[in-house]
């Protein structure tokens, strides 16, 4: 697990005072959850979190979440420029 991963799991840990244990536990049962869903839009991301059908890492998990994030914030980012553009 890299120190980036640790530190947020300590921190989360010491927001909802449960050890970083018990939040590494309760994340990977939320990434297995996840994994079992049958919803085709969950399964389509599954695919690109994790194309060889195993159980991600935390690691590789939140780096894709984190990567995921920041696209879609350049995204909005975008369309909000966009909007203030005048058009003559």
């Amino acid at each position: 697990m890299t120190e980036s991963t640790k530190r947020i799991i300590e921190i989360i840990a010491a927001e909802n005072g449960i050890s970083p244990e018990e939040v590494e536990h309760e994340m990977m049962e939320a990434i297995r959850a996840g994994m079992a869903s049958p919803d085709p839009r969950a399964q389509a991301l599954w695919k690109q979190i994790c194309p060889d059908g195993k159980e991600p890492d935390l690691d590789t998990f939140l780096t894709f979440m984190a990567n995921r994030v920041d696209m879609m914030m350049d995204k909005q980012h975008s369309k909000k420029k966009g909007k203030n553009t005048i058009c003559s």
